[in-house]
């Protein structure tokens, strides 16, 4: 009988050992708190490793990977897996995004509550030995406004109990539907700056992207209502946290509750100097019923992948790509790229995602599928998919779960094959609608096995689909183009390639793509809006 070894680097719940031990063929040793200096010539003795934090899974740690087959995260975060490194080394990495969601979701709810009635100061002054209750006049929930910035699972858990405290919910998430909204009863809003005006208590559940880094700044709280609350047990990073402590000490803010900081454990932070800043150590997975269901999802799904049966929550499936022949895995790439750039290009709430497979060597089903999974979507729509989605979620997306992901906001995915579409033998369609418009990407993979993006919209284009762009839409006149130009190089943006595309004759708006060495910041992207002509102008990231 074929034996498989799992090496576990942190304590877990004994539910999830549990899971191991009902299998014969599975043998698992504990190493808790193993340093990588350690674990780096033993790692390839096993076909699996499970952590928590306390294992930074880094290229040089898999350097040599061994038999080594799976790394499994018994929680959510992945911030210490270097998902890039272990693919490349064919690893499967998993976590286990459910596990600790209500956990997360109660955390928040006593973090409302301790901000709003100040309960952790009332507690330490009893303590002390004080009886001042006019110090400790609090807020009440009851008819004032939520605003959640974020409804995935989490901040969905939220809703639903603010409103059995009888709070009227506001929500800012650009990437779920109106019908989603109204299926749990809340207000959704186009802008965030329409949930800032408007709550009095405001709590975040958003991952942590280039989009969302730093997302509550200065000019973010001066939107706010006075004397509002503001909750953050979603991520480190998301809120300026010199503009926090700003808006807490000058009384901006009634109060503020924070579970996660820029810099953990958060030594010398100045929240922590404010009585009216109610502060936890990253606890929001720390439930006795939230690390049981992490350590069994992860037990699972690792006993199910060693027996080669059904998974889910792998964040990479690097076979699915290359059991594809090599042709095939370039359209893999083309399609992935087409789904970032309809995600960072289209404006509005995505509804509907189509994808159009045009041409003979499409006319066979590629690649057997080896997950459960209701859809039956060929590998090149799911590549779309995924790479619209990661747009915003990052590294929470992956081959398998996207299109789950896209069911949970109520984005109809829809799959076709067809001989022909206009003057292409060969070519992959993504067509995304939103509440507010259309767009239509074409793309092919040339002889050179180069995937090009090939037209987007009316406008005809030849566009590598890599690489950084800045992209902009501009009245078709004299002098506007040159201007965007002198403004990169005084900028020090070095120009690669410049695509430039109209649909008629002078007069009418052209659309660009230029292809810069680095990515555009929005300093420069600011510039280039304040040129006469400019319509709109956005960095791309392929």
């Amino acid at each position: 009988m074929e034996t498989f070894d799992i090496l576990i680097t942190d304590h877990i719940a004994e539910e999830g050992l549990e899971i191991l031990n009902q299998h014969p063929d599975i043998r698992y040793e504990i190493k808790a708190g193993i340093k990588n200096v350690d674990l780096k010539p033993i790692i390839g003795n096993y076909d699996a490793v499970i952590t928590r934090s306390g294992t930074t899974v880094d290229a040089d740690l898999i350097e040599n990977t061994g038999k080594l087959k799976i790394i499994g995260r018994a929680g959510v975060g992945l911030d210490n897996v270097d998902i890039e490194a272990a693919s490349k080394k064919g690893l499967i990495v998993m976590n286990a995004p459910t596990g600790n969601t209500l956990a997360a979701t109660e955390l928040t709810m006593g973090m409302i509550l301790a901000a709003c009635r100040k309960i952790p100061a009332a507690d330490q002054s009893v303590k002390a030995g004080e009886w001042d209750r006019k110090r400790f006049m609090g807020i009440q929930l009851s008819n004032k406004v939520l605003g959640i910035i974020g409804m995935g699972r989490i901040g969905s858990n939220v809703a639903v109990r603010c409103k059995a405290f009888g709070m009227k919910i506001m929500v800012y998430d650009p990437y779920i539907k109106q019908s989603r909204a109204d299926s749990i009863g809340v207000t959704l809003c186009d802008t965030m700056e329409e949930v800032l005006k408007n709550a009095d208590v405001l709590t975040f559940h958003t991952p942590l992207t280039q989009e969302t880094k730093g997302i509550m700044g200065a000019k973010e709280f001066a939107l706010m209502k006075d004397g509002a609350v503001l909750v953050n047990c979603a991520r480190g990073g998301l809120v300026d946290e010199d503009a926090l402590y700003d808006a807490v000490k000058s009384g901006k803010l009634f109060s503020a509750a924070t579970d996660v900081y820029s810099a953990e454990p958060p030594v010398g932070n100045k929240l922590l100097t404010l009585d009216n800043i109610f502060v936890t150590p990253h606890i929001g997975a720390n439930t006795h019923e939230g690390q049981k269901g992490v350590a069994v999802i992860i037990c699972e799904q690792i006993v199910n992948a060693l027996h080669g049966e059904s998974y889910a929550n792998a964040v990479n499936i690097p076979y699915m790509k290359s059991q594809l022949p090599e042709d095939m895995q370039r359209y893999f790439e083309l399609a992935e790229s087409m789904g970032k750039m309809a995600s960072q290009i289209i404006d509005g709430r995505p509804e509907e995602l189509r994808f159009t497979m045009v041409g003979k060597r499409f006319e066979e089903d590629f690649g057997e599928r080896t997950f459960d999974s209701p859809f039956n979507y060929q590998p090149f729509t799911i590549a779309a998919l995924k790479g619209f989605m990661e747009v915003a979620l990052t590294d929470a997306v992956s081959y398998i779960n996207s299109p789950y992901l896209a069911k949970d906001r109520n984005i109809h995915v829809m799959e076709s094959k067809t001989d022909h579409y206009a003057k292409y033998n060969d070519l992959l369609v993504l067509t995304v609608k939103t509440h507010d418009g259309e767009i239509v990407i074409g793309g092919t993979v040339f002889p050179d096995q180069k995937g090009r993006i090939t037209f987007i919209d009316k406008y005809n284009l030849d566009l590598t689909a890599e690489g950084n762009y800045l992209y902009f839409r501009n009245t078709d006149r004299p002098g506007v183009v040159g201007k965007v130009g002198t403004l990169l190089g005084e900028n020090g943006v070095n120009i690669a390639n410049f695509e430039l595309s109209r649909v008629s004759d002078k007069g009418s708006e052209a659309v660009s793509f230029v292809l810069v060495d680095d990515p555009i910041t929005q300093s420069v992207l600011g510039k280039i809006m304040g040129i006469d002509g400019i319509i709109e102008a956005k960095a791309i990231k392929l």
